[in-house]
Parts: C-alpha cells; sequence; structure tokens
C-alpha cells in the first residue's frame, strides 16, 4: 500500500469514526420525552427524517434502531430540538 492509499484509508477511517460519534442516541425514553416536550409530533419527526411513523415510532420505543446515515439525522435533529427547546425557542 502507497502512503497514498493509507492516508486515503486513514481519512475515511477518521470520517467514519466521526459519523459513528454524531450518531450517539440518547436512551428511547428519552428520545420520545425530548420530542413531546418540545411539542413537536411523532408525524413532523418522521417527515423530516423520511421515514414511516412506525419506524419513528419503534424508534423511540427501542424496538428498532435506524441505520447509521439516519442514526446521524435522528441524533442532530434531537440534539438541535432538546437545544431549542432549552434555549426557550418555539420550535414549529
Amino acid at each position: 500500500m502507497d502512503r497514498n492509499s493509507s492516508q486515503d484509508a486513514t481519512t475515511r477511517a477518521e470520517a467514519l469514526a466521526a459519523r459513528v460519534r454524531a450518531a450517539r442516541l440518547p436512551e428511547p425514553g428519552e428520545r420520545a420525552k425530548i420530542r413531546s416536550q418540545a411539542g413537536v409530533t411523532l408525524r413532523d419527526f418522521a417527515q423530516t427524517l423520511g421515514v414511516s411513523q412506525m419506524t419513528m415510532s419503534r424508534w423511540e420505543r427501542g424496538e428498532a434502531e435506524p441505520r447509521l446515515e439516519k442514526r446521524v439525522a435522528y441524533a442532530l435533529l434531537l440534539r438541535e430540538v432538546a437545544a431549542a427547546t432549552a434555549d426557550g425557542e418555539v420550535v414549529s
């Protein structure tokens, strides 16, 4: 393996590790709590993430877990909604 290939592999590994870190989700019960405290419907979350309401409900209950790309988006959405709620922002 040449040096460029090794650097590319390292870069890809670092990017994957960053996505995995970004995908950390709160415990299932906390997920629903964050959403409901913000006054956001299950449907709103599902539409935002491009999944069905049933899938969203399963994620909130811990019956299923999203794959990495959806997990990253879901984790980001939860963090943003929690931060907005904590800051007193109105979520609509």
